[in-house]
């Protein structure tokens, strides 16, 4: 089997980072590759094009705070050059529409309905309607693990992770009292919606949005649904981790590509924690070891229980494989807050499969990863 080797970039899907171009010496670190196959025949077992295919690929480092890889097999650079170009566009406009933190001309984005927290309506894009509901639909499927309301106790954390990125060694946690006090702003039901107007509202002034936990598995999944309604057959869309996959692997006969889930221990002696096989569906992994900083030896992640108002310390890890990877991207990010228990029950409603590292290193997986998982890496 084809073995794309993505496990390196398998990092992180809930990000409530601000979004900016990612820096130059980011790039190295997430590698994507699929085989060496240059061209696959049309005798392949999946018959993918009557014609001789080739493998395409293009990164893209501007948006979503993030490195995008796009992969897939054309009839000739001309078709693959009519996808990529979708892609980017698709991800230039949810980058800025998507957008928590920063303005943006002409474009009222989150960014505008927090401005405008009990003030006014702010007229925006039905694409924005869509995601409020779908923010409004995880809540009440997380008990509240997922809240998009819970903004300024995110924003807390995101100001203190890119500080200790320019000033390491002067910086200090919030306070309780500071935490305690933002985390009172959290009510999901002050968000409105007007579908037939088509406005958002925040009825507090003092509620901030945040759509960090869905917003990148909800745009790449929109961008990928796209690609397929224009006549995609085989791609990998990996956007930042967020991997989704589309059809089968036209170069072996099972269809399937091997997707490797990074170890979070970041040892090079044992480098993925899992690898499974895998096509027409999507793998997400949330962890807590790219987007941090430490204060005396001590991690502090970015994905934040909304129980404590302190990075969630369960779990090192969580997968998911499941076909909708807006869904994954949630779900990763739920699981990696709920315990093991729990965890299992909100999968198991959303015929999903988990894989979970804990803080000791323990692996846990629901019934049926075994199926995916490849035993000989």
């Amino acid at each position: 089997m084809t073995c794309v080797v993505l496990g390196l970039c398998l990092a992180l899907s809930s990000c409530n980072k601000k979004i900016e171009k990612v820096k130059p010496e980011a790039k190295s670190n997430i590698k994507s590759e699929l085989s060496d196959d240059k061209k696959i025949s049309s005798n392949n077992s999946n018959n993918v094009d009557e014609n001789q295919l080739k493998k395409f690929e293009a990164t893209i480092y501007e948006y979503f705070d993030t490195i995008t890889t796009f992969t897939a097999y054309c009839k000739n650079e001309e078709e693959f050059n009519k996808y990529k170009d979708l892609v980017e566009q698709r991800m230039a406009e949810y980058h800025k529409l998507f957008n928590n933190y920063d303005k943006f001309d002409k474009v009222n984005n989150f960014s505008t309905i927090n401005e405008n927290a009990g003030k006014e309506k702010v007229k925006v894009d039905k694409k924005i309607i869509d995601i409020l509901k779908e923010g409004k639909k995880w809540y009440k499927e997380t008990d509240g693990d997922i809240n998009i309301a819970y903004g300024r106790v995110l924003k807390i954390w995101l100001d203190l992770r890119e500080k200790s990125e320019k000033d390491p060694e002067n910086i200090k946690l919030p306070s309780d009292k500071q935490l305690e006090e933002a985390g009172k702003y959290r009510n999901i039901d002050a968000i409105e919606i007007d579908e037939k107007n088509q406005t958002a509202y925040i009825n507090d002034k003092n509620v901030q949005i945040d759509i960090g936990g869905i917003g990148k598995g909800y745009a790449t999944e929109l961008i990928k649904k796209e690609l397929m309604e224009k006549g995609l057959q085989t791609g990998i869309l990996s956007v930042g981790g967020d991997v989704a996959i589309i059809g089968k692997n036209p170069t072996r006969p099972s269809g399937k590509f091997k997707i490797a889930i990074k170890d979070p221990s970041l040892s090079e002696d044992h480098p993925y924690a899992s690898v499974v096989s895998v096509n027409k569906t999507s793998v997400v992994t949330s962890g807590d070891y790219e987007r941090y900083f430490e204060i005396d030896g001590k991690k502090y992640h970015h994905i934040i229980d909304p129980d404590t108002n302190y990075p969630s310390t369960k779990f090192k890890s969580v997968s998911v494989i499941t076909d909708n990877i807006a869904y994954a991207d949630a779900l990763s990010t739920a699981l990696f807050i709920k315990d093991l228990e729990e965890g299992k029950k909100l999968v198991k409603k959303f015929n999903a499969e988990a894989y979970w590292i804990d803080k000791d290193g323990n692996t846990f997986k629901t019934e049926n990863w075994d199926k995916y998982e490849v035993k000989e890496k």
